[in-house]
């Protein structure tokens, strides 16, 4: 009733695919063949290579960053990356680290920087030497020298002091307090600080602390004591106890410390002294150290008699005294 549906053989289409397949593949090797031939008439000085970054790599080192100047200048404002020309650069840089510093770089352009800016202005900037080179300042040398700039700034710094010594200095005077000296036995314990002005030093932190043993109103059974637990620290000439530290970095923190160590001491010493009253103390140190200065005072040199020279009034050769007036 129906008539049967002739498929198409694969065999036709068999045919004719090759045929096609073979004109394109023919034609497109005769685009590449072109392509090459071109690129290899191409010449390092010709100024088409500044506009094909694909044709960079292989080329040398100063041939590319030499080209990758001249592409910068010759776009101008309309230059963009392009991802031939950093894979150039990274091939032209000797190790791994410059390449990656190259990278970074390339990716942090000037052009950006500027564009970013709110009040940025193309119209300012030209293209003679490099990417958005300023046009006043072409030639950079347009500043004061190093020396001269310090001098200014000191200047400035003076100024700043003058204005200060002149307008606020004065208002500080309904602030002024006369000095009256603490009373003895108020204020017993002194602390001690040092400051190189100028510069850091190691020896700022540490802080010292001395008190007159007398002025801490202690018995003698709780003085007694006290002398036992300072040892070396307490001079019995002078009546005089002191220690330092610089255990900690600040000097706050060692002040501190000495003052725990002060409010123990007395606390200690005021706990049972009856129980002490008999030991007796050492007094050794002190003795050893005023012994030491009486034998420095007592320490006499002579001047050995065979150095002496006579000096007459011709064996001088200089006059100190015209050198001095002159």
């Amino acid at each position: 009733m129906f008539g049967r549906l002739v498929r198409p053989s694969v065999r036709t289409f068999s045919r004719v695919r090759p045929a096609m397949n073979a004109a394109a593949d023919l034609k497109q090797i005769d685009e590449k063949l072109k392509q090459l031939q071109e690129e290899s008439q191409l010449n390092l000085d010709d100024g088409s290579l500044i506009t094909r970054p694909d044709l960079w790599k292989g080329l040398p080192d100063s041939k590319v960053f030499e080209l990758y100047q001249q592409r910068k200048t010759l776009l101008g404002t309309e230059y963009k990356r392009d991802k031939d020309e950093l894979e150039a650069i990274v091939a032209a840089t000797p190790d791994v680290y410059s390449a990656e510093m190259a990278t970074q770089l390339y990716n942090a352009e000037e052009g950006d920087m500027f564009r970013n800016e709110p009040n940025f202005q193309s119209n300012a900037y030209h293209r003679s030497g490099g990417f958005l080179a300023d046009e006043i300042e072409q030639d950079e040398y347009d500043e004061y020298p190093t020396e001269v700039q310090e001098r200014v700034e000191n200047f400035r710094d003076h100024l700043e002091f003058n204005r200060m010594a002149a307008y606020e200095l004065p208002l500080l005077t309904k602030y002024r307090k006369e000095y009256v000296p603490p009373k003895k036995g108020e204020k017993p314990v002194l602390y001690r600080y040092t400051k190189f002005f100028g510069e850091s030093h190691p020896g700022e932190r540490k802080v010292s602390v001395s008190v007159r043993l007398s002025e801490l109103k202690l018995t003698p059974e709780q003085s007694h004591k006290f002398k036992l637990l300072a040892g070396v620290r307490y001079d019995h000439a002078t009546d005089v106890f002191k220690m330092s530290s610089d255990k900690y970095p600040e000097p706050a923190q060692n002040a501190s410390f000495l003052s725990d160590v002060m409010d123990d001491l007395v606390a200690e010493a005021k706990s049972h002294p009856e129980e002490f009253a008999d030991t007796p103390l050492d007094k050794r140190h002190t003795v050893a150290k005023y012994k030491k200065k009486q034998q420095r005072k007592r320490r006499v040199y002579e001047f050995p008699k065979e150095w002496e020279r006579p000096i007459t009034s011709g064996s001088r050769k200089v006059e100190l005294k015209q050198i001095l007036t002159e």
